[in-house]
């Protein structure tokens, strides 16, 4: 009796699951494209500054080289799971045998020659990072809240370390 009762409580349920229609992509611009291009572009960054730093070889330079390779290798990350989510949430129609376009990677900026100074904009850049994260946390749903809640943490230890 009482599978009897549960089925036709979940019959409605399950019946409006089944419908063919699949769940359409939100309009508008999908909020984790600007941090998707930030990560690419601080990714850059901090090869860029990775690179000036470790051709001038003292212990300090060694240091700030590492500091940035590892926030390159986080935000290069960073951009790779986003721009997959972005994939996810709105795949791109693509006519039966055509490979979807590629996305050039932008073109790394260079780094300031003055070291203090490039670690200054590289702390700025994952500070700028961190709030943009943290600012669009409370505004998503479920799983994308808690990827970008991982980009900030991710972008306020690196701010930590630098």
């Amino acid at each position: 009796m009482l599978a009897a009762g549960a089925a036709l409580l979940a019959g409605p349920a399950t019946l409006a699951g089944c419908t063919g229609s699949a769940p359409l992509a939100p309009e508008g611009p999908d909020p984790l494209e600007p941090p998707a291009r930030r990560a690419e572009t601080d990714s850059a960054l901090a090869q860029s500054v990775a690179q000036a730093a470790a051709q001038l070889g003292t212990q300090t330079h060694a240091a700030l080289a590492t500091a940035a390779r590892a926030l390159a290798a986080d935000r290069t990350a960073h951009a790779i799971t986003l721009r997959a989510e972005l994939r996810r949430a709105r795949p791109a129609p693509t006519p039966s045998g055509a490979a979807p376009p590629a996305t050039p990677p932008p073109a790394p900026p260079l780094a300031d020659p003055d070291l203090t100074s490039a670690r200054a904009a590289l702390i700025q850049t994952v500070h700028a990072a961190q709030d943009e994260a943290a600012g669009l946390v409370v505004t998503l749903p479920g799983y994308r809240a808690a990827l970008l809640a991982s980009v900030a943490a991710c972008c306020a230890t690196h701010a930590a370390v630098l």
